[in-house]
């Protein structure tokens, strides 16, 4: 049987078709009467290699060690393309959830790559489908998918790389829980100007955000002067409509304790998500914000402690059916519950906020004392690792 690989390797060194089928190594032999081996061996490709290129899918010149492996080898079908996506995509996928940052800050793994996994998943397998048995795990595919590897470690490496040298953190997958639905990170502490920074991302319209806002309010104020503030309500058309809220977006914080980063959609007709004002910011959302649905309001504290999706519940703030008919009590009267310390809007703002100002105590050491030692946040602080 004529090793058609050899034959191709031999041609490529110049060899002429006399000496090639001289060679043991091809192992042709030809038939009685069929003149000169070198002849009747060219003759023999060329009737292959045509037969091959007139029927490209099923000829046996398109096989592995086929005269047109060559050719065949250079096209790219959508199992090769698949052959190529999908580790490459794998590797990102894997690195981008190992180290969300600095791998996954511009491209997270969730949902973004392991989406375009799928979809390369399923390319892979449809395409083949419509290939050949012996072309499924040939040389050319065997190349393309090392070569995927290798420009997937190249690809997430590079970003990387990039997030390092515009100041990304590194910031682990893994988190561990603390009280009220709140998450730690093993990492260094997010500062500003040598003050811890309180990060704030989310929407005027989100109905969440604007029950959230009063917590936030009554919690920065324990730690220094809010200023700039107005009041706003959550969109007419979601759920919990004309949610009262503190509009935090374009206040200012005077403080000797914490900076503040408020990241708002101004937008109180429908719910939008802003763009993130420097790489710590998207670091922090790329690496725990990464639902779309539900991803906010989204605080972070410090750096170090983070939550995500509603704080405060909206439903404490007016009356009826969520999706409607609801009518929402007036900004003045959550404020005025507020300033009483009693009804349904003050009990939800409440404990969210002094469960903020415990994890704010706690990256301060324990100052101010007022707070630390406010018989409302001692108890969480102990809680708190």
């Amino acid at each position: 049987m004529v090793d058609w690989d050899q034959v191709e390797r031999l041609r490529s060194k110049g060899w002429d078709w006399d000496r090639i089928a001289g060679e043991p190594k091809v192992g042709f032999h030809a038939e009685e009467g069929a003149g000169e081996p070198g002849r009747a061996l060219r003759a023999l490709y060329y009737q292959r290699r045509s037969r091959a290129q007139r029927r490209p899918t099923k000829g046996e010149g398109a096989a592995e060690g086929g005269p047109n492996a060559e050719t065949s080898g250079r096209r790219w079908t959508l199992a090769r393309v698949g052959y190529l996506a999908v580790p490459l995509l794998g590797v990102w996928f894997v690195l981008a959830i190992l180290f969300p940052s600095p791998v996954g800050t511009y491209v997270p793994a969730i949902p973004w790559l392991g989406f375009l996994l799928a979809v390369a998943g399923f390319v892979l397998a449809f395409g083949l489908l419509r290939t050949i048995p012996g072309e499924r795990w040939s040389r050319a595919a065997r190349t393309t998918l090392v070569a995927g590897l290798v420009l997937g470690a190249v690809v997430a490496g590079t970003l990387g790389l990039v997030g390092n040298l515009s100041g990304c953190p590194t910031l682990p997958a893994g988190t561990t829980s603390e009280p009220g639905g709140w998450q730690k990170v093993s990492t260094s502490a997010w500062k500003d100007g040598g003050l811890p920074v309180f990060f704030f991302y989310g929407s005027v319209a989100c109905p969440y955000c604007s029950a959230t806002s009063w917590a936030i309010q009554l919690a920065l104020e324990r730690f220094g002067t809010l200023s700039g503030t107005s009041w706003g309500h959550s969109a007419t058309s979601d759920v919990y409509s004309n949610t009262p809220e503190v509009v935090l977006g374009g206040s200012s914080f005077s403080s000797q304790y914490f900076a503040t980063e408020i990241n708002e959609a101004m937008d109180d007709s429908h719910v939008t998500f802003p763009a993130a004002a420097s790489c710590i910011q998207q670091a922090y959302i790329s690496a725990y914000d990464s639902c779309s649905t539900c991803g906010i309001p989204f605080l972070v504290i410090g750096g170090v402690y983070w939550h995500q999706a509603a704080l405060v519940d909206p439903g404490s703030m007016g009356s009826g059916n969520p999706n409607g008919p609801w009518t929402a009590i007036s900004a003045q009267e959550v404020q005025n519950q507020i300033d009483n310390q009693s009804g349904p809007a003050w009990s939800s703002v409440s404990a969210s906020a002094y469960l903020m100002e415990a994890f704010m105590v706690k990256l301060t050491g324990g100052q101010p004392t007022a707070v630390a030692n406010d018989p409302n946040v001692a108890p969480l602080l102990k809680q708190i690792s």
